[in-house]
């Protein structure tokens, strides 16, 4: 049975107030052509469908229209709910679907619900588990201790009956850590810090191959069979080196596994461009680049610009962040740390420096006159 693995689609997310609603329905179609050229039985969606509980309707319309064409194609789908979704939302309508081999499992029911395929090698049981948090666990395991969600997917396992002589897949959403520091992005660390601690791969064992989804880095937590097949867009700049993909995995007899990967291109990419204003505005330097890509602009001038977002985008229209390189970094350090023994004028003159490359006089002077009557007042 060879499958598709993809997660953190995100559908109907916005970055820096950029929607992306026509990318991810591009990349959707993508992902849909590569199903179909590499002949797959099944797609495995490991959560995060939608980038906020209660989705824009256009992007339901995009899923909706994904899903009907897998189903169209005879692709069974098996689908679980992310920590951006909403569990219940996601699964309306579920057990109609069913009756189109489209699997959906958003909200965490206390269990592990078990969907059993069969091929040439015999039955194929895939697992699905939604995102959960450990005290929804502790409300049906209430005589087991849980206080992590590690300590939550070891009792769920425990109660959760594996036939080890079948072949047998898991789909979840969690955060999953190998033994090596896992990558993650500006996308994860909002729950990362928010104290989501780590579930140890080792908890898999049971398991021919786990789907994960969550991490938008595509990467192996453990062993090979147990992998984040990442989002298959870039959702942020921390993103911007990593390489898209979708995971295909071949599995035949047990014990029999291929697994490869397929690269994902994008209708704009995102990607830092550098260096002074008056070059990036050149139609010589512009001409070579890709002007439409989603762009973080680092602007290296000295000197004070007045509104240079306006100019670049006449040239970049989806410019989506723009920075000045710091030039002077000893004296950001010096105003930062010294800044109990500086004078506020010397304050003001690093701050000034920092910033613009140099403390005019002219500003000097006018902070020197309302710093003096900022006295005369108190």
């Amino acid at each position: 049975m060879k499958l598709v693995h993809v997660a953190d689609l995100h559908l109907g997310k916005t970055v820096n107030e950029i929607n992306l609603l026509k990318d991810q329905e591009y990349i959707l179609q993508q992902i849909l052509k590569i199903t179909v050229e590499e002949e797959a039985d099944g797609i495995l969606i490991a959560g995060d469908i939608y980038d906020r509980s209660i989705p824009p309707a256009e992007a339901v319309v995009i899923f909706d229209r994904f899903l009907t064409e897998l189903s169209e194609k005879g692709i069974f789908v098996c689908c679980i709910g992310g920590n951006h979704d909403s569990g219940e939302r996601l699964d309306f309508g579920k057990h109609f679907f069913e009756n189109r081999d489209v699997y959906i499992e958003g909200m965490f029911s206390g269990k592990i619900k078990v969907i059993e395929k069969r091929d040439a090698y015999g039955s194929i049981y895939i697992h699905l588990l939604p995102f959960f948090k450990p005290i929804q666990v502790k409300a049906y395991y209430q005589d087991k201790k849980i206080d992590s969600p590690e300590t939550a997917m070891r009792v769920l396992l425990e109660e959760h009956s594996v036939k080890k002589d079948t072949r047998n897949i898991l789909v979840t959403h969690q955060f999953v850590t190998g033994a090596n520091t896992m990558e993650t992005s500006e996308s994860e660390q909002e729950i990362l810090v928010g104290g989501m601690g780590q579930i140890s791969y080792e908890l898999f064992s049971g398991f021919d191959y786990v789907a994960l989804g969550h991490l938008h880095g595509p990467q192996k937590a453990g062993r090979e069979e147990i992998r984040y097949s990442g989002s298959p867009l870039k959702y942020s700049f921390s993103e911007e080196f990593q390489k898209k993909s979708v995971v295909i995995v071949n599995i035949k007899e047990k014990g029999n596994m291929e697994i490869h990967s397929r690269s994902l291109s994008f209708l704009h990419d995102m990607r830092t461009i550098k260096g002074p204003i008056k070059k990036l505005l050149d139609p010589e330097v512009s001409g070579q680049e890709n002007v439409e890509d989603y762009l973080r602009v680092c602007l290296t001038d000295r000197e004070e610009l007045v509104d240079p977002a306006a100019k670049l985008r006449m040239v970049y229209p989806n410019l989506m962040e723009l920075t000045m390189e710091k030039n002077q970094v000893s004296e950001e350090k010096d105003y930062i740390i010294g800044r109990k023994e500086k004078t506020p004028m010397e304050m003001a003159e690093s701050f000034l420096k920092l910033t613009f490359g140099e403390a005019e006089e002219e500003r000097m002077k006018c902070l020197q006159a309302l710093l003096e009557e900022g006295r005369q007042e108190l």
